[in-house]
């Protein structure tokens, strides 16, 4: 089914990307420097935009369970390339607001959890 199968690419993507960026903290500044001067902006917009509407258009299931979590990644996805796309300006400010937030390692161990979560249901579902 295509839920689980986008389930478990979502999950073990978000997964590896959040425990790296605990792991390593080097790469996190690094990732805010690079936002700094958002000269990837655009190709990362085009790419998440992409990616967002094959999974929109592939993926548009809105039911009351865990399927809809792929859905609405895949909104977000399309939402976040049109703000790289659209807005960079807007996008630079907002990684300037939270780089150095306290709260973000927090939310990598949530993303982190959620991760596993959609893991856990794309194989056993």
């Amino acid at each position: 089914m295509l839920s689980n199968y986008l389930a478990e690419i979502w999950g073990i993507s978000i997964v590896a990307v959040a425990l790296a960026l605990l792991i390593k903290e080097k790469h996190l500044k690094k990732l805010f420097s690079e936002m700094e001067t958002g000269e990837s902006f655009f190709c990362w917009g085009f790419i998440s935009f992409v990616i967002g509407v094959a999974m929109v258009l592939s993926h548009n299931i809105w039911v009351k369970n865990w399927q809809v979590i792929i859905t609405i990644f895949g909104w977000l996805a399309i939402l976040k390339g049109l703000a790289l796309l659209f807005c960079p300006e807007c996008m630079k400010k907002w990684a300037k607001k939270i780089e150095n937030a306290s709260f973000l390692p927090f939310a990598l161990v949530i993303a982190v959890i959620v991760g596993l979560v959609i893991t856990y249901f794309g194989f056993t579902a």
